[in-house]
């Protein structure tokens, strides 16, 4: 996928994600009562062939995540990640520090189904709406996965090999003086990337 992107078409991605994520920023900023910083330092497109591999270097080996189907101009599966081990952390920083341990497990998957719905439609509402298309999301749901197994985790129904790419972004998360790492994986079903990738020249045209 990479080869079919220019390097303004690439930086354009960056661009349009790190929008989305700052608008999923202030979201999480009003519901926690608190300022949430969020950046996107880096972004790959990969093929499913070299997936795995990219995951296994890039990741931690056990992950909790939330995952979300969309369609639309572009027809997926997102994924919001972070290291499994970091989790109860992330939903304590979310919460907030007066919490017994025992309330924070049992609040986690729903707290960490909320950030990703926020995480992931602010982003792919966002790339929607400046790339003048409208966008689909389904309700999320929470997993827990070993790294190794993740790109089955995402497949889309009856995929093979040769029927999607993803989007890999690494994401900075800053809240109540916690930083965390976390990624933000988009499987895209490859009869989209026409579309994604003619929208992206749109853009950059209007923009010129």
């Amino acid at each position: 996928m990479s080869r079919l992107l220019s390097t303004d078409e690439h930086d354009v991605v960056v661009e349009l994600m790190n929008i989305g994520i700052g608008r999923a920023a202030n979201a999480l900023s009003q519901m926690v009562q608190d300022e949430v910083l969020l950046s996107v330092p880096e972004l790959q497109f990969l093929h499913p062939d070299e997936a795995s591999d990219s995951f296994c270097a890039y990741l931690p080996n056990l992950l909790a995540g939330v995952m979300q189907d969309f369609s639309g101009f572009m027809t997926g599966r997102a994924a919001l990640l972070f290291p499994e081990d970091r989790s109860l952390e992330l939903v304590r920083a979310i919460l907030g520090e007066d919490m017994s341990a025992d309330e924070i497990s049992e609040l986690e998957q729903e707290t960490l189904a909320e950030l990703g719905n926020i995480l992931l439609n602010n982003c792919l509402a966002t790339l929607a709406n400046l790339l003048n298309h409208e966008i689909k999301t389904e309700l999320p749901h929470v997993f827990n996965v070993d790294t190794p197994n993740l790109l089955r985790r995402l497949s889309l129904p009856d995929e093979t090999d040769n029927t999607s790419f993803i989007m890999l972004v690494q994401i900075e998360f800053s809240l109540r003086k916690r930083d965390l790492q976390g990624y933000l994986a988009f499987l895209i079903d490859v009869q989209s990337a026409g579309v994604f990738v003619a929208s992206l020249r749109n853009y950059l045209a209007e923009c010129a």
